[in-house]
C-alpha cells in the first residue's frame, strides 16, 4: 500500500515539475525530421516501446495531423495487458493503435515511413548487444527511416545522474532502471556491426527545464536517424 502511494506521489510530481515540457520539445524534433525526409501526405509510423503515456506519440499526431494536415498513422507496441490496450484504444484518435510487443512479428509483411524508438533500448540492457541489433535490424527492415531516441553518459557521475532522473520517470510503471547506459563510443560501435546508414545525428538535446540545473544537461541526450544499408 506504502508503495503504491509513493508511486502516486511521484507521478504528480513529476507531471507538476515537467508536464508536457520534455514530451513536447521531443515531439517537435520527430516533427521536423519525419518532415524533412518525408514529403508524403500518408505517413505510417511504428512506435516501439510506446510506454503507458505515450504524450509523444499523441503530440506528434496531433501536430502532423492539425498543422501540416498530413494523413497519419500509428501502431504502437509495448508490454501492454489486455486492459492496457482496451483503455489506449479508446482514445478517439483511431488512427493510433496500441498493441502487445509480442505481436509485432507480425508486421514483417507492413512497411513504415518512420519507426520511433524513444529512450527503449537502455531499458533492454545495453549489455544485451547482440538481441538490440536483432530488434534494430528488424525495425529498419519494415521502416524506411529509424529515429533513436537514448541516452550519453561521460563517466561515473552523469550515469547516475541519469540513473536518477530514469527512476524519477519511469518507477511509477513499474519500468526498471538499468545500471548502465551507452557513451559515444558504445554507441557508434553498436551501430557498426550492423548493416545501417547513419543519415544523421543530434549528440546533445535540450529536453528538460533549466531549474533542473545538473540534470538538465543536454549533453545527456542525444538522437541518431539511421536507414538499412542497400
Amino acid at each position: 500500500m506504502l508503495i503504491k502511494i509513493f508511486k502516486l506521489v511521484l507521478h504528480k510530481l513529476r507531471n507538476i515539475v515537467l508536464g508536457d515540457y520534455r514530451s513536447n520539445r521531443l515531439s517537435n524534433i520527430i516533427v521536423k525530421k519525419i518532415l524533412k525526409y518525408n514529403k508524403q501526405n500518408n505517413i505510417k509510423i511504428l512506435d516501439y516501446g510506446s510506454g503507458y503515456q505515450p504524450r509523444v506519440v499523441f503530440i506528434v499526431y496531433e501536430i502532423l495531423v492539425k498543422k501540416y494536415r498530413k494523413k497519419v498513422s500509428f501502431d504502437c507496441y509495448d508490454f501492454y495487458s489486455n486492459n492496457d490496450i482496451k483503455n489506449l484504444n479508446k482514445q478517439k484518435k483511431n488512427k493510433i493503435k496500441f498493441y502487445h510487443l509480442d505481436t509485432i512479428k507480425k508486421i514483417k509483411k507492413r512497411k513504415y515511413n518512420f519507426c520511433l524508438i524513444n529512450d527503449v533500448i537502455h531499458h533492454i540492457g545495453i549489455e544485451k548487444e547482440n538481441f538490440i541489433i536483432n530488434i534494430l535490424n528488424d525495425l529498419t527492415r519494415v521502416s524506411e527511416i529509424v529515429f533513436i531516441k537514448d541516452h550519453f553518459q561521460q563517466g561515473f557521475i552523469s550515469n547516475n545522474i541519469i540513473r536518477f532522473m530514469d527512476f524519477l520517470g519511469n518507477y511509477f510503471n513499474d519500468v526498471n532502471t538499468p545500471d548502465n547506459y551507452y557513451d559515444k563510443k558504445t554507441f557508434r560501435d553498436l551501430l557498426g556491426k550492423m548493416k545501417v546508414t547513419v543519415l544523421e545525428k543530434i549528440l546533445s538535446i535540450k529536453l528538460y527545464p533549466p531549474f533542473l540545473l545538473f540534470m538538465s544537461n543536454p549533453d545527456f541526450n542525444f538522437v541518431y536517424l539511421i536507414k538499412k544499408r542497400k
